[in-house]
């Protein structure tokens, strides 16, 4: 028998495929929603700031009516402060009463 691959398996090798798969995958979707969301804040900048022909009436006109509230007058009357009763009494001669 002859030790010749060729010859055993009838057809040789030719090339082999290889896949590599780490599993994820790239964030493209991620970049171009942080991308819009700069353009769009950059605009709203823009325009709010008056660059773009935006926003440049300052003035604004608000009618409110208010209620008219009448409050009733308050009156307080403190009472007169009591006298102090140890000034009319005489000072004992010591704490006992005697």
């Amino acid at each position: 028998m002859s030790e010749d691959p060729v010859a055993r398996n009838q057809t040789p090798v030719q090339r082999e495929t290889v896949v590599v798969d780490t599993g994820s995958r790239g964030g493209g979707g991620a970049i171009i929603a942080i991308l819009v969301v700069l353009v769009l804040g950059i605009l709203a900048f823009l325009f709010f700031g008056g660059y773009i022909g935006g926003a440049n009436k300052g003035d604004v006109n608000v009618n409110v009516a208010l209620p008219q509230v009448e409050l009733p007058d308050i009156r307080i009357d403190n009472p007169a402060q009591p006298q102090q009763q140890q000034q009319q009494q005489p000072a004992a001669a010591n704490q006992s009463g005697k």
